[in-house]
């Protein structure tokens, strides 16, 4: 296959990485002194599942340079969607196939809105991989999976299963979902919940929720995600809830969710994508959710701060 990352970071850099190593035509979308690195140095990754590097390996910041692709590997922040997928355009073909790792659940909709909905599939993906210095991509997770989806319940199409399949192929645990969305909500339940409270309370999982009240908050923010889900019609597993608690409750003591680590560097938040959209949501049908609006509440003025300031 044909494949762009937009963009290389943690996530999309690893599982590009991954499909290079492989055979697969890729090219890397960065900026800045990433950028310079991968073209100088190609891109060297670190991970429990081994150490490898592509190099050279093909990297540009003008998608336009790319041409028409197969598949387009989408994991950029949640603000910078709208921007990102308008700036991939020229990578759109009439087969293309955007596949999204985003947190939240709209993003989807977002990127239709710009290449058409009908190239977006949604790919929900448990990993912990960062960029730990330009052009190095560390992988830290004993898991690496994501489940792939389409939006709207077409059950398990050609190309979803031609995806699962190249991403076996790399050792990637990947499945196919008859209908995305749940998957996504599943996610959805665990990091809105896990990441907001975390980055309110400035404290890794681990520690924040050997607290008993941490711990009641958790799953009470939890039940306002499912709730949410539920009234806006998507398929859940009734013991979800509770999947996704211990899920977080079995974290190691070193895990922070990525909007953690952003706080933490000085970053934009995701909250608008996680905790907002909870809010949003959950108006829209008249479910009450005041974990989530508090969670929200607190840390958009973090991410405002930051907002002004670049």
């Amino acid at each position: 296959m044909k494949v762009a990352v937009m963009a290389a970071g943690g996530l999309g850099g690893y599982f590009g990485a991954l499909l290079a190593k492989d055979g697969h035509a890729v090219t890397f979308i960065a900026r800045g002194a990433h950028l310079q690195a991968i073209r100088e140095n190609g891109l060297t990754i670190k991970s429990l599942h081994g150490d490898f590097a592509i190099k050279p390996a093909q990297a540009t910041d003008k998608p336009a340079e790319v041409g028409s692709v197969d598949l387009i590997l989408f994991g950029v922040k949640t603000y910078d969607t709208t921007t990102a997928a308008q700036a991939m355009r020229p990578m759109v073909g009439a087969n293309t196939v955007v596949l999204t790792f985003q947190n939240g659940v709209d993003a989807a909709d977002q990127i239709g809105a710009s290449v058409g909905k009908e190239h977006v599939l949604v790919a929900p993906t448990q990993i912990v991989s960062n960029i730990t210095a330009p052009g190095v991509i560390e992988q830290r997770s004993p898991f690496r999976s994501t489940t792939i989806g389409e939006i709207g319940g077409q059950g398990l199409t050609a190309r979803v299963e031609q995806i699962v399949a190249a991403f076996q192929h790399v050792g990637i645990q990947a499945a196919g979902a008859p209908d995305g969305r749940k998957p996504l909500w599943h996610k959805f339940v665990f990091i809105a919940s896990t990441a907001g409270l975390a980055t309110l309370a400035r404290t890794a999982p681990y520690d924040l929720f050997q607290l008993p009240a941490a711990r009641a908050t958790l799953r009470a923010a939890m039940e306002e995600v499912y709730a949410v889900g539920l009234a806006h019609g998507v398929e859940m597993d009734a013991d979800i809830v509770e999947r996704q608690y211990q899920f977080t409750l079995n974290l190691k003591p070193d895990a922070k969710p990525s909007m953690q680590l952003d706080l933490e560097q000085g970053k934009r938040l995701e909250i608008d994508a996680l905790s907002g959209a909870i809010v949003r949501l959950g108006a829209a049908k008249g479910v009450p959710t005041p974990v989530h609006q508090t969670i929200y509440v607190a840390l958009k003025m973090e991410d405002e701060r930051v907002k002004r300031k670049t």
